[in-house]
């Protein structure tokens, strides 16, 4: 932008992204208890991180056929119940994202953001059936027999412990943007 002199360049000065206004109207499901909700599922995914990477650290013992049973078994019953009540604290949530903070704001200004949330909501999918799992196996290869199905049994917690840290990683980030 030239000055009216025709002398150096003027530039107008950058506004701030405006905020995304939501009609009283347009309120969605539980959007009163949206912070607490957000609170309640990050309280969720940190207890949920321990768990499963305490989980994952035992398994190399288990390999060994020196198994922590009980450690195990607890770690897994953690890892199960907390993965389920984070993924259903963030199924609450998700209306009010949908609408408030994906359709409002990230679609429009950061559109590979609401990408990694699609990704980071398909990978809780596909590992809370083996978070479940973790939780109804946890200490119980320890017979002679059961090894052929430790290292399935320790790939499953790794993979879980990999999804839950990349969730919550990118929970962050995202939230970062954008958060309820």
């Amino acid at each position: 932008m030239r000055s009216p002199a025709g002398g150096a360049a003027v530039y107008a000065p950058r506004r701030a992204m405006p905020p995304c206004e939501v009609p009283p109207e347009a309120h969605t499901f539980l959007y009163a208890f949206r912070k607490l909700l957000l609170v309640l599922h990050f309280a969720g995914a940190v207890v949920l991180a321990g768990s499963s990477t305490h989980l994952a650290l035992q398994m190399p013992a288990l390999l060994r056929g020196a198994s922590r049973a009980r450690l195990e078994r607890v770690y897994g019953r953690v890892v199960a119940a907390s993965f389920t009540l984070t993924y259903a604290l963030g199924a609450l949530l998700y209306p009010t994202y949908r609408y408030h903070v994906r359709a409002l704001f990230l679609d429009r200004h950061h559109p590979m953001v609401a990408n990694v949330f699609d990704v980071k909501e398909n990978l809780a999918t596909i590992a809370l059936p083996l978070a479940l799992a973790l939780g109804a196996l946890g200490g119980r290869l320890t017979a002679p027999e059961d090894a052929p199905f430790r290292p399935v049994y320790a790939s499953m917690s790794v993979l879980v412990a990999a999804v839950v840290w990349f969730n919550v990683l990118s929970g962050v980030v995202i939230a970062s943007y954008r958060a309820v």
